[in-house]
């Protein structure tokens, strides 16, 4: 979708990764010259006059020096200079698209990254949050992963949760041997730390929580149907009297259409479901590519 803008047109393209981002697109011209010429739609994240800006590029932790001139100036065009060895290293070609992200403006600190490299980044990322250790090793993948996407620790967690909504049930089961009702498949230690951070350790079922000697939360993950897996829509963090209700007791539980749990009634006790999953749901995940 073309959007238009008074200062230069924005294409709107659905993101392949569950993070939205910002590109520009190098032209060959800009390639010859080694700088990075900055669309008016975005001037205003850059300071209105001649300066040298800090610019990390690609996955570098480094902090790079490189001169800013804006449209206003004898250039005629908002550009950032002293790139050739960046873009002769990445062999850019005419038209391919640079990511480009504001990490502080006040500092005039951004990132510009190949926009496959930033995309590999992610995957390798949620790759390795997918087989963490354990959850101390999640969280640091989260925070790792929350710096590369430029959000807060949060919303990534946020994310990574809809990520793994996002994947179908069939997709997302793997085939283990079991005796029948016996053993479940278990829950990823990388989901079962994304739900706890996101409903803090607290029981959707009851509402109660209690802090270990450690003052982290107890929890429990329920299958609500060990037939279909580690599906977001088929885990509740419980309390461990609620687990052991839904294991014993008389169960009746009530869906909604998107098949997640809103209701369920232990013996003659009816509870109300906390699910969080459509007050956090993230708006659409979008590119926006700046001409």
């Amino acid at each position: 979708m073309l959007m238009k803008s008074e200062k230069s047109p924005i294409i709107q393209k659905a993101s392949e990764i569950n993070y939205s981002y910002e590109t520009i697109r190098i032209t060959q011209s800009r390639i010859d010259k080694g700088l990075l010429a900055i669309p008016r739609s975005i001037s205003n994240w850059f300071p209105q006059h001649n300066r040298e800006i800090n610019v990390i590029l690609d996955n570098a932790d480094e902090i790079r020096t490189k001169k800013y001139s804006p449209y206003s100036s004898s250039t005629n065009e908002n550009r950032i200079g002293g790139l050739r060895e960046w873009i002769e290293g990445n062999r850019f070609k005419d038209g391919d698209e640079i990511v480009i992200q504001v990490l502080d403006k006040e500092r005039c600190i951004y990132r510009l990254s190949s926009e496959a490299s930033f995309i590999d980044k992610i995957k390798e990322h949620q790759n390795g949050l997918d087989n963490s250790e354990n959850e101390k090793d999640a969280l640091r993948k989260i925070m790792s992963l929350s710096k590369i996407v430029d959000l807060d620790d949060e919303r990534t967690t946020v994310h990574e949760y809809f990520r793994h909504i996002d994947i179908p049930i069939k997709e997302k089961r793997r085939h283990i041997t079991r005796k029948p009702g016996k053993v479940k498949e278990p829950v990823p230690t990388s989901l079962r730390l994304i739900l706890g951070r996101i409903y803090n350790g607290i029981c959707q079922v009851c509402g109660f929580n209690f802090l270990k000697r450690d003052n982290t939360p107890y929890f429990e993950i329920h299958h609500l149907d060990a037939s279909k897996g580690n599906h977001p829509s088929n885990l509740i963090l419980v309390c461990a009297n609620c687990h052991r209700q839904f294991e014993f007791a008389k169960v009746l539980s009530t869906f909604n259409k998107q098949s997640w749990l809103i209701r369920v009634i232990f013996n003659e006790n009816v509870f109300e479901i906390n699910q969080l999953v459509e007050q956090l749901k993230p708006d659409n995940y979008i590119k926006q590519i700046h001409l």
